[in-house]
């Protein structure tokens, strides 16, 4: 016994070590011998341990995956002069990645660590409908113009979503992201009112592609720093950011750089508390009550790549502030949860003509529940409202003012701990609301759809 016992403990201290010595191989028989040479009824050590070289005491990985099969069919697949409007040529199905986070922390301490996260996306883009102008020349050599078609494509380049260091209490129950970091609105609603980023993005973020559309106020990372405090019965963020977003640039379209910055901030009040615990409650155990409010003021603002001006008589895309406020109210208990929200924003113009774009006033209101009547299953409904108001530096209306609706179901299955399976429809309407010589009242702005999605998350 002793011989079996000394025999398995050194095989194990070498088997640690091995690391120096990868090459060699160790092997044992029946009554527990070490060997260095394979033979009849001896098996090889094989060590469970991995080599990890880091100065942090500990490392976590972790991931989170969305993949899906998605069929969107646009209503209008052919403009219409002065009716309705085409932004996507045909129908489409197929295959997407709609989330691809691959994430590590170095913990400094037990508190402190440096997170990075690594994100990949791979969606339906159904030949968006864009054009582009360049200058060019007719064959006898006269100045011209030249209109090509673009389609919207997708990608799967991986990138930085977040990476950021987060120091615990550097003031009194608040810690701090600094680098690229979460804004302070979209994580917390992702993790206390609308769990479902894997088939739809949250109000303020959603955009115009093949399979959504949207107010597309702000996105969920961008680079500079966020305070976070927890309280039993308050929480906040409150933070300072560059304004596009963790993948856009004001240099990269019609913006140009400067010194603004982005000021943004989330208040909630616990009802019930815990609000040490926000973000992290356990929905299918646990109950909670909170009220929200929640904002930015952006100058120079720009997200992406957007052009709000194409209907006016000017050519060049205007420079402009965005600020919003918004209200958020969530109630959940083991049986069911249900959430509302609403939301005031503008982007004004810096300068312009009196016929130059001047504003967009936007309004919007969203409504979300689910139930969950069997262990493991769970009922999704969303119904979501917006308003876009454009008009010009001298107050008139544009032809560009939309109202958009949209209603969600959805029916979730979850397998075990790592995995879940999710059936959704979306059923999108957006309407011109203004009369004009390009469009007429009710008509189609090219973003109504409806899309259907099978959802597989898979979470480590």
């Amino acid at each position: 016994m002793n011989k079996i016992v000394l025999s398995a403990l050194a095989a194990l201290t070498i088997g640690t070590v091995g690391a120096s010595a990868s090459d060699v191989k160790f092997y044992i028989d029946a009554n527990g011998q070490l060997f260095n040479t394979p033979a009849e009824g001896r098996t090889e050590v094989v060590s469970k341990e991995s080599s990890v070289f880091s100065k942090a005491p500990k490392l976590e990985f972790s991931g989170e995956h969305y993949f899906g099969l998605t069929s969107t069919t646009p209503s209008t697949d052919v403009s219409v002069a002065g009716g309705d409007q085409a932004k996507y040529a045909a129908a489409s199905t197929g295959f997407e990645m709609r989330r691809n986070y691959v994430q590590v922390k170095a913990f400094l301490n037990e508190k402190d660590y440096f997170r990075v996260t690594l994100d990949a996306t791979k969606e339906l883009a159904s030949s968006e409908i864009a054009t582009t102008t360049t200058n060019a020349v007719t064959a006898t050599g006269t100045p011209a113009t030249e209109t090509t078609t673009l389609p919207r494509a997708g990608f799967a380049n991986a990138y930085v979503k977040y990476a950021y260091a987060y120091l615990d209490k550097v003031l009194p129950a608040t810690g701090v992201e600094i680098g690229i970091v979460h804004r302070p609105w979209i994580d917390y609603e992702e993790h206390n009112g609308w769990f479902y980023r894997s088939f739809n993005k949250v109000l303020i973020e959603e955009k115009a592609t093949a399979t959504e559309s949207g107010v597309d106020l702000v996105n969920s990372a961008d680079l500079g720093f966020n305070f976070q405090t927890k309280t039993q019965y308050f929480s906040s963020e409150a933070g300072m950011f560059n304004g596009e977003g963790y993948h856009a640039d004001k240099a990269a379209a019609n913006q140009t750089n400067s010194g603004d910055l982005s000021l943004e901030w989330r208040l909630t009040g616990h009802i019930l508390g815990d609000g040490t615990k926000v973000g992290k409650n356990d929905r299918t155990k646990d109950t909670y009550a909170n009220l929200s409010t929640f904002g930015l003021m952006s100058k120079n603002h720009k997200d992406d790549s957007v052009a709000l001006n194409q209907v006016s008589t000017s050519a060049q895309k205007s420079q402009y502030d965005r600020k919003f406020y918004g209200l958020h109210a969530v109630y959940n208990q083991p049986l069911f949860l249900i959430a509302a929200q609403y939301i005031k924003a503008t982007d004004d113009a810096q300068s312009g003509a009196v016929t130059d774009w001047g504003k967009r006033d936007y309004s919007a209101f969203s409504v979300n529940g689910e139930i969950r009547p069997i262990t493991d299953w769970t009922i999704i409904g969303r119904y979501d409202n917006y308003k876009m108001d454009d008009s010009l530096v001298n107050g008139a209306s544009m032809s560009s003012s939309v109202e958009g609706k949209k209603m969600i179901a959805g029916l979730a299955y979850k397998m075990n701990k790592n995995v879940s399976f999710i059936g959704s429809g979306k059923f999108i309407n957006e309407e011109y609301t203004v009369a004009s010589a390009k469009y007429a009242v009710g008509s189609d702005t090219g973003q109504s759809k409806n899309v259907y999605m099978f959802t597989t998350e898979v979470k480590w």
